[in-house]
């Protein structure tokens, strides 16, 4: 495939990095940057810049970017705001136009840092050096394993969805996000010296490889009619969400201390401008997330008629309640469905919808295979058009754990377990299943099945809430 035509592209796809600032000492958050590079196996050139070393990590280490021989395609700037400016000018001198800036202190540092942000800024633009923050970590490309975070990256993931950030409020969880969502690209623009949000959303229109977008910003630094024209165009063809902080006066004050710019949008009136675009806002950091991973994982609903799986009648009560406030309708299961159903029964008549999978289980227990298959009729019925189920518990593994056994007939268990839940979900409609436990045992069960692309939520509020934007998103962008 052909790369696009926009300066973002070298920063995600560079054929050698130097990182100024490389170090030996473990003990330091620069140690971790350029190690990620290595245990990844960053498809480039590593260049570690230290003055006092020879050698870092086994790579032949420079005593300044002056001193490599070769073209360095990105520079990543790791060293004090104090001498930041220097950076900034050899990487004028060896004729480097990409740069991070992971060191804060700048324009959110007081006057001084400002100043300085701003001798930067003007250097930086009169010389054609592009720049990515200060403030800031990234990029990520889980194609070529470029990965700059603090953080040791266990492992990548691949898929279409792509992140951009004003904050590192990520990085913390940059391995679960990793493991849990298939992510094409990571871009935290920091302070936005250079780089903002309208570049960022350029660049990710035009990346075929991103199918999703997830976006937060504190404030709008590029222009703000661009930037929504922008949005109205792409959130038509790719599933855009928008989560925007510094809402109420107290948290732009906030965002400012961190940032350094105040954000000045009057909240009703982005929302207002959001509702003109197909783009999906989200409230808060954890609908955020779900909603990235809905959309990223599963295809739209085609309607919005949802089946629930439950384990208990009280929260199905529950799911139904959420299902009406959130614009779903309980489906209406099909005599045919009734049948297969009835194979599973209690000795009692029960609903179908929500269905209690909980009581049907404690009959069936000498067939659970039998079991799934049945109840995989309801998410396959005509009338669903899209299903939640809450994870029930691995009765397969249970027994096999409590009786010292070795660890192989347990994996096996629970390989039968996820089979049996993937048969159920996996029947070409959106489905997603939602914890009972939140124990560390179901936790290690949900990575596996996110790695198979079935989505797993906290609660069933949560998948209606992700299934409920899905549906409206296909209604608005015409997609369905």
């Amino acid at each position: 495939m052909e790369k696009q035509d926009h300066f973002l592209e070298h920063f995600f796809n560079p054929e050698s990095v130097a990182i100024v600032g490389a170090t030996n000492n473990t003990l330091k958050m620069n140690f971790r940057i350029m190690r990620n590079l290595i245990d990844l196996n960053f498809q480039g050139t590593i260049y570690p810049v230290n003055p006092g070393a020879q050698e870092i990590s086994g790579i032949r280490a420079f005593a300044s970017l002056r001193d490599i021989p070769d073209k360095v395609d990105l520079v990543v700037s790791a060293v004090p705001a104090s001498k930041t400016l220097d950076i900034v000018r050899d990487c004028a001198e060896i004729r480097a136009g990409r740069l991070v800036i992971i060191t804060g202190g700048f324009s959110e540092g007081g006057p001084e840092g400002q100043k300085l942000h701003n001798r930067m800024a003007a250097f930086a633009r009169e010389k054609g050096i592009r720049v990515l923050g200060p403030n800031t970590l990234s990029p990520v490309n889980t194609q070529n394993h470029l990965a700059i975070s603090f953080n040791a990256i266990k492992k990548i993931r691949r898929g279409g969805l792509s992140f951009a950030f004003q904050s590192g409020f990520y990085d913390p969880k940059i391995n679960w996000i990793l493991s849990h969502m298939g992510v094409n690209k990571m871009l935290d623009m920091g302070n936005k010296m250079d780089i903002n949000e309208v570049d960022t959303l350029a660049y990710f229109a035009g990346d075929d490889t991103t199918k999703v977008i997830a976006m937060h910003i504190e404030s709008l630094k590029g222009n703000v009619n661009e930037f929504f024209d922008l949005l109205k165009s792409v959130s038509r063809q790719k599933p855009t969400i928008i989560l925007k902080s510094g809402r109420t006066p107290a948290g732009s004050k906030a965002a400012a201390s961190h940032t350094g710019s105040l954000a000045l949008e009057n909240d009703l009136i982005f929302d207002g401008m959001i509702q003109q675009t197909s783009a999906v806002r989200a409230q808060n950091m954890d609908e955020f997330f779900d909603l990235a991973k809905a959309f990223s994982l599963l295809e739209l609903p085609k309607g919005n008629r949802l089946a629930i799986i439950v384990l208990s009648g009280g929260e199905g009560v529950m799911a139904i309640d959420s299902c009406g406030m959130n614009g779903l309708e309980p489906a209406s299961l099909s005599q045919n469905t009734h049948q297969r159903l009835k194979e599973i029964y209690p000795p009692w008549e029960i609903p179908l919808n929500p269905f209690d999978a909980g009581v049907c289980m404690e009959f069936n227990l000498s067939d659970l295979s039998l079991f799934f298959r049945n109840l995989a009729a309801i998410p396959r019925d005509e009338n669903v058009d899209c299903a939640i189920m809450q994870m029930p518990p691995n009765i397969f593994a249970e027994f096999l754990t409590k009786s010292n056994l070795s660890q192989k007939p347990i994996d096996a268990a629970d390989e039968q377990f996820l089979q049996c839940l993937a048969s159920v979900m996996e029947n070409g409609k959106p489905s997603a299943l939602w914890c009972s436990t939140m124990d560390s045992r179901e936790m290690e069960l949900v990575e596996m099945l996110e790695a198979r692309s079935l989505p797993v939520f906290q609660s069933s509020e949560r998948a209606i809430k992700s299934l409920s934007a899905m549906y409206r998103y296909g209604q608005k962008s015409g997609q369905v």
